[in-house]
């Protein structure tokens, strides 16, 4: 097995770590600013070192990592671990779950938007119907 480079860029680190299911998706959170490095937006070009601690946005959950290592190619997601290290604070893990519950509570899912009801919800009705007479 070849020795890891001493630096990757930093929208293919995020692709080879499943961070993003496509290297164009990390490229556009670098472009948007949601990938941070002390503060500063990273572009995508820009090469990460190992001790790094970014910070990014994906969707309501906000993470930070510590680059330890450059895979060559995308991981199998057992093997993530070794190549950074989680310190996100479980305040935005708990904020993030917070703010997902309230989104379902507030929205209606799919199944209830639909315009007529499934066999499940048919057969409910004709129960509940029976019940009823």
């Amino acid at each position: 097995m070849s020795a890891s480079p001493p630096s990757q860029r930093t929208d293919k680190w995020l692709h080879h770590l499943r961070i993003f299911k496509t290297r164009s998706l990390a490229t556009q959170a670098c472009t948007r600013g949601k990938v941070t490095l002390d503060g500063q937006s990273l572009k995508p070009a820009r090469d990460l070192k190992p001790g790094d601690v970014i910070e990014f946005v994906r969707l309501d959950l906000r993470l930070r990592l510590r680059v330890l290592g450059f895979p060559a190619q995308r991981l199998s997601a057992s093997r993530v671990p070794e190549f950074c290290e989680n310190l996100t604070p479980e305040e935005w893990i708990q904020k993030a779950a917070d703010l997902r519950r309230m989104r379902e509570l507030e929205s209606p899912g799919t199944h209830e938007k639909a315009a007529r009801p499934n066999k499940q919800q048919l057969r409910q009705l004709r129960e509940w119907w029976d019940q009823e007479s």
